[in-house]
């Protein structure tokens, strides 16, 4: 019921974020999506609009059978040539090195490894591949950071972990961050505000 629910609701609480200023921040970093795209968590399709023609591809990954259900009717609306797929972060259908771009967007807040995740991220990318990142992270600021780790109940319920130092996970993964911006979701709750924004990847890739 509360998947249900939240599947529903999704695209309306994150509204007034992204007329504020987020999907300008989807738009900028999907535009440098290229090649075999795989995004992770895909939810109800938000950055459909935003994958640019140099993605020649494009596979969507949603574990949740509500959000796939919006998804889809999405999908079908506007990238029909799209792939979407029952998996989780951590344990993704695909072959080896065989991905350009990974996308996760608001996503390893949620999944429950995120370093197995990250391991499967770099386990698909290819040579020269990317993971294109836009996260909640865990504040600075010690008074929000402890409102982080009391958050209501209902993040919970939802899977969301805004108090994860998400940043320091990419940075000990098998990915080595290319670039890397902090800023805060617009019109967000005072503990889902902080995020980062980069690139990184692989790096064996990167010699």
């Amino acid at each position: 019921m509360i998947a249900r629910l939240y599947a529903f609701m999704y695209d309306r609480i994150g509204r007034g974020s992204e007329a504020a200023g987020l999907q300008r921040e989807r738009v900028a970093l999907l535009a440098q999506a290229r090649g075999n795209t795989v995004e992770i968590g895909a939810g109800t399709g938000l950055n459909l609009d935003h994958y640019p023609p140099t993605v020649t591809h494009l596979t969507l990954v949603e574990p949740d059978r509500h959000m796939r259900k919006r998804l889809r009717q999405r999908v079908a609306q506007i990238r029909p040539d799209a792939a979407v797929l029952d998996a989780r972060a951590e344990s993704l259908p695909l072959p080896d090195a065989s991905v350009d771009t990974v996308v996760v967007t608001f996503v390893l807040c949620s999944v429950a490894d995120q370093n197995a995740a990250l391991a499967e991220i770099t386990r698909v990318l290819r040579p020269g591949g990317q993971l294109l990142f836009l996260e909640h992270v865990r504040d600075t600021d010690p008074q929000i950071a402890d409102k982080q780790d009391h958050a209501p109940f209902l993040y919970s319920w939802i899977g969301c972990h805004p108090n994860r130092a998400t940043l320091e996970a990419i940075t000990h993964s098998p990915l080595s961050v290319v670039n890397v911006r902090h800023g805060q979701v617009p019109k967000a709750p005072v503990i889902e505000r902080p995020m980062v924004v980069g690139v990184a990847e692989s790096k064996e890739h990167t010699g």
